[in-house]
């Protein structure tokens, strides 16, 4: 975590680390401590909080994980397919159900989980066998049996194992593999390293790792750029609608009121409810600029508290940056995390506008928000990251909150402010998308990913089958 002081470094840090973090790249040692090449592929993913350069950026992370293959399994080809699981590529094998592996740490309450889970209870276990690899999930709750170990075929739960979940992979003959951890944990990194599947993908992380054992990287029309393919190693495959689709979430009952803040009930509150790494202090600068210009207006942080030392340094900041502003600080209040997720999604009512943050950008936080019909003001760049946002408005059917440059993104923020007609109009909006929007169709989208992974197969089948052999009388 970086100190509030050196936020306001965030240009010369990143020049320096971009420096560094190239020389090894480049220059790469023959021997690494395996707590550093461990976590090699995390050495990219700062740029992703940092800056908004597609091109830059996934240049370091695919060296970087490229560096991380080579350190970990000695070599950056992807392993083949052992040849004692080449039988099951043969055409002529009668038809049979596809194994789908998914892999991960967040089958249960979390961002990951709360949006995944659909697709789990939607799946039509007639054409897939379904299994479900828990790395090092040291939580489970009702979600995890509900949602997940209900409606698949096999879960197996693992520690910091890679080699023996690689091992059980293998032997489930598991043809398609999806990575659901990206960079939030390394022994998934690991796996996923061995190839233990033939084909791999990487769906809903905070970006896709770059590995070079992963083939697929699910996108949609808006999330990535028309241009993307360029940057990625992964093949991109675009659903034909949205790369994510949830049946909405659960609301519980509010626990905070306005009066509790000492807001009135005419004014305007904005919120941020985005973590202290997102809070980027180009983007925090232009939420004071939107503060500034809607009289009566307070800017809500809401839960980005993980321990009092986060809490300190985020006051800090944006102590500076509303100085710097000549913005009075008690504009900005600040709420501390809510017990549950149902009383966090309840309390979010209690803001008219939310501002999300830049170079990374919201998903589960803006799909909340959607839900709730609470309008939002993005700003769009080129990175996956930068672009989640943007995606899911663009496919709620918003146009209304969408901003290309900086001044837009304040001129939208100050309109919403400022024009009780316009959050109205778009709340309804967004309460009217419940019924129409893909987004929030998930059994649709499950059978868009099912017939995914089905082309995938197919193709798969095509490049690499096991040709026949001729009979003698032919």
């Amino acid at each position: 975590m970086l100190s509030s002081a050196k936020q306001f470094e965030l240009d010369e840090l990143t020049k320096q680390y971009k420096v560094a973090l190239t020389e090894l790249i480049t220059n790469p040692p023959a021997k690494l401590e395996p707590k550093v090449s461990n976590n090699l592929l995390l050495y990219g993913t700062p740029f992703l909080y940092l800056k908004d350069n597609l091109k830059e950026g996934r240049w370091m992370i695919n060296h970087c994980s490229k560096l991380f293959q080579e350190y970990y399994t000695g070599t950056a080809i992807p392993p083949t397919l052992p040849p004692k699981e080449q039988d099951r590529l043969n055409p002529n094998l009668p038809q049979r159900k596809l194994k789908i592996g998914y892999i991960g740490h967040t089958f249960r309450k979390h961002s990951v989980g709360w949006l995944c889970r659909w697709l789990f209870v939607y799946h039509n276990r007639e054409a897939f066998e379904i299994y479900l690899y828990l790395i090092h999930q040291n939580k489970e709750d009702e979600l995890t049996e509900a949602y997940f170990t209900n409606n698949v075929d096999r879960t197996y739960r693992f520690s910091i194992e890679p080699e023996a979940t690689a091992a059980q992979i293998r032997q489930d003959e598991v043809d398609i593999l999806i990575d659901l951890d990206s960079f939030t944990r390394v022994t998934t990194c690991q796996v996923l390293a061995h190839k233990p599947a033939p084909i791999q993908v990487s769906w809903l992380g905070m970006d896709t790792t770059g590995l070079p054992t992963i083939d697929y990287f699910i996108a949609d029309a808006y999330v990535l750029p028309e241009n993307a393919q360029e940057y990625y190693r992964e093949k991109i495959w675009r659903l034909p609608q949205t790369y994510l689709a949830i049946d909405g979430f659960e609301i519980g009952t509010p626990t905070m009121r306005r009066e509790q803040l000492d807001i009135s009930t005419d004014a305007v509150i904005y919120l941020n409810n985005q973590g202290f790494k997102k809070l980027n202090p180009s983007i925090l600068r232009l939420q004071m600029r939107i503060l500034k210009a809607v009289p009566h207006s307070y800017l809500l942080f809401k839960g980005q508290f993980i321990c009092a030392e986060e809490e300190k340094e985020i006051k800090i900041l944006l102590g500076r940056i509303s100085e710097e502003a000549q913005l009075d600080f008690a504009r900005l209040r600040f709420l501390e995390r809510d017990t549950d997720e149902l009383t966090h999604r309840a309390n979010l009512q209690l803001c008219d506008v939310a501002l999300d943050t830049y170079p990374y950008s919201g998903a589960t936080t803006t799909l909340e928000l959607l839900w709730l019909g609470i309008p939002i003001v993005t700003r769009v760049g080129e990175q996956f990251s930068a672009r989640n946002s943007y995606a899911f408005m663009t496919h709620a059917g918003l146009t209304e909150g969408i901003a290309w440059t900086d001044e837009d993104y304040v001129e939208w923020g100050i309109r919403f402010g400022r024009d009780k007609t316009l959050r109205e109009t778009v709340s309804l909006k967004l309460k009217a998308s419940r019924q129409t929007s893909p987004l929030w169709k998930a059994k649709q989208f499950t059978q868009e990913m099912e017939k995914a992974y089905q082309q995938m197969w197919a193709q798969y089948l095509e490049q690499n089958s096991t040709p026949s052999i001729p009979s003698i009388h032919q």
